[in-house]
């Protein structure tokens, strides 16, 4: 840390906020990347949820040499309470936000900040490097129909790298029953404004078992189909219950309970991969890919339904067809004995 003083700005032009709960190996890191931003008209709310491991007096320690931050320490009340909490007190005319296990690149803000100034989105992520216990590099779409139709299945948007226009989430904040609460955020703003990502790494995301959809992973799970739901809904108001039931198998990834109803799931992704995202018709074809692969108790016909929509995506395949066909024609169960030992001994290095 540095010895001297920092002065807050007079009108930040950027809120940073983090909620923070017990993450004193952690979050060290996460204000000093911060701190380190080649943009510095900004101020940095941190919500100390209570914690009971330290974390609070270093966020104190941070606050008494730079003033940027304004540390707020309240009762613990949760990730989406303490988050709320920050954005009420946010001044900046934009809201970004990072999670107390993260690392923000030093040009984070400035980049995003002429990416929203210069294409007008309202809400804009960027792509992220994992590092810990996962390091890959996590792709996102850039364009606002792409991250509406990712969204179906997963996150779009990172929200420790997520820029929002303050006013927006000063008026639509975190629901604070949702266990996954940023998904459940994304997919409601989702239908109201417009969405972007930066298409460069901007954030270092931590992974670590601790991590809280690690831990409550049910509940998560839970809320992206609940979620996904309704933005379906939003964003294809004439869609059958029949249309529901058939995403509502590839978002749960289910497989599905017959042809019929396995090919609207097929045709909804071709569908959904009608992007100028090219990455985004691959997921798309994957995604098609997997569902045929959990439905191969239904007989050959999964086998050759799988071939004739397959072509429709655009996109070029790396999974072996002739191995869909095997467990299709025998009707393998993907999870059972048999099929592990032929994986096994497919892959199995020389």
């Amino acid at each position: 840390m540095c010895a001297w003083k920092v002065e807050p700005p007079n009108s930040p032009l950027i809120s940073v906020v983090m909620p923070v709960y017990n993450s004193a190996g952690y979050v060290a890191e996460a204000i000093n990347s911060i701190l380190a931003q080649t943009h510095i008209n900004f101020e940095f709310i941190i919500v100390d949820d209570g914690s009971t491991d330290g974390t609070a007096n270093i966020v104190r320690e941070f606050a008494a040499r730079d003033a940027r931050i304004r540390p707020l320490f309240a009762t613990h009340g949760g990730r989406s309470r303490a988050a709320n909490l920050a954005i009420a007190q946010a001044r900046g005319e934009w809201m970004a936000r990072i999670d107390a296990d993260d690392i923000a690149l030093p040009h984070r803000l400035a980049v995003q900040l002429d990416w929203v100034q210069r294409t007008g989105v309202d809400i804009c992520g960027s792509n992220v490097k994992g590092f810990g216990t996962d390091t890959r590099l996590i792709w996102v779409p850039e364009s606002h129909q792409a991250i509406c139709h990712e969204l179906l299945f997963r996150l779009g948007l990172f929200q420790s790298s997520v820029m929002i226009r303050t006013e927006i989430a000063k008026t639509h904040l975190y629901d604070e029953q949702a266990a996954f609460e940023d998904y459940e955020m994304w997919t409601r703003l989702a239908l109201r404004y417009r969405l972007g990502n930066v298409s460069q790494v901007l954030l270092m995301y931590r992974s670590h078992e601790n991590q809280s959809h690690v831990v409550e992973s049910t509940a998560f799970g839970n809320d992206v189909v609940k979620y996904s739901r309704r933005l379906f809904a939003g964003l294809f108001p004439d869609v059958t219950e029949a249309d529901q039931a058939a995403v509502a198998d590839l978002v749960a990834r289910r497989p599905a309970p017959s042809i019929k109803q396995l090919e609207r799931s097929g045709h909804w992704l071709v569908r959904l991969a009608q992007t100028p995202d090219n990455f985004l018709r691959k997921r798309m074809a994957n995604r098609w890919w997997a569902a045929c692969h959990r439905s191969t108790g239904l007989g050959w016909q999964n086998y050759w339904l799988y071939r004739r929509i397959a072509p429709q995506f655009n996109a070029i395949s790396t999974h072996p067809t002739w191995a869909l066909g095997i467990m299709s024609a025998l009707r393998l169960n993907p999870a059972s004995r048999l099929v592990a030992w032929f994986r096994r001994a497919l892959f199995r290095k020389n």
